[in-house]
């Protein structure tokens, strides 16, 4: 049984572990809409039997070897049309939290929700919002990250075990997690994202480096300009702007 306490005011406070669940974020979306919602509350699980990845994907991980947990957090602080900027707070803190057991670099952010060391998958992320009216009201934030898996079916996917060749205590990295996902959301409330944004970009995978992508059957070369506040990605192609939302483009990367 993971047992965490972060050195936090409210995230991870409460805390729920199941030792398997189909997916910790339909637990969190059954919690809300059951009105069990609490700021905070975090859920973990060693085993996930319907975990979900972006694009309707499932995600892989061995029991007991990897972090898979949602967050459930108040998000009435941020418009509609602002919600990547939610996506943008996470992926920053699951970076700088694993920044403090890989120090040698290649730790990025793949657009629009995946974490990377170098060009290999080493994590995801997830979130699936609940509106009130036309506003953002609550959202359930996963977060699953290879941690001390060493064989996967996918060449493209990697573990911090095995990027340090050694195993790494959980329990620890969940903390630090959820310590700069606090320091972050609470920047993001008090309307810091400008500082947040900066710090994002400079993790981006192919931030102003050209790169090979597919739309629509077709390859071309592209530079990442931005990420705009409602989550397109901004690509400079044949030097012109242009936007692509998550099911228009897809990373080319070198077999």
């Amino acid at each position: 049984m993971l047992k965490i306490r972060p050195k936090t005011f409210f995230v991870g406070k409460n805390v729920i572990f199941l030792p398997s669940c189909h997916s910790t974020n339909d637990i969190a979306s059954e919690m809300i809409q059951n009105s069990k919602f609490i700021d905070g509350t975090v859920i973990f699980t060693d085993l996930q039997t319907q975990g979900k990845g972006q694009r309707g994907n499932q995600w892989e991980s061995a029991a007991g070897q990897n972090i898979l947990m949602s967050l459930m957090v108040r998000t009435d602080f941020l418009r509609l049309d602002n919600q990547y900027d939610l996506s943008i707070c996470t992926a920053l803190s699951v970076v700088e939290a694993l920044s403090e057991f890989i120090s040698e670099g290649g730790l990025k952010i793949k657009w629009p929700n995946d974490i990377y060391f170098n060009e290999q998958k080493l994590g995801g992320i997830l979130i699936e919002n609940s509106l009130s009216g036309n506003k953002m009201d609550k959202s359930v934030v996963g977060i699953g990250i290879n941690i001390n898996q060493r064989n996967f079916e996918n060449a493209r996917a990697t573990s911090v075990s095995k990027i340090l060749s050694l195993d790494i205590n959980r329990e620890t990295v969940i903390e630090k997690i959820l310590e700069h996902f606090e320091k972050n959301i609470l920047f993001l409330k008090n309307g810091k994202f400008e500082n947040l944004k900066n710090k994002y970009l400079e993790h981006l995978l192919r931030f102003r480096i050209s790169g090979i992508y597919k739309s629509n059957s077709e390859l071309f070369e592209g530079i990442i300009l931005d990420v705009a506040r409602n989550g397109l990605l901004i690509l400079k192609v044949n030097n012109q702007e242009k936007y692509y939302n998550i099911k228009e483009i897809e990373y080319i990367f070198e077999e």
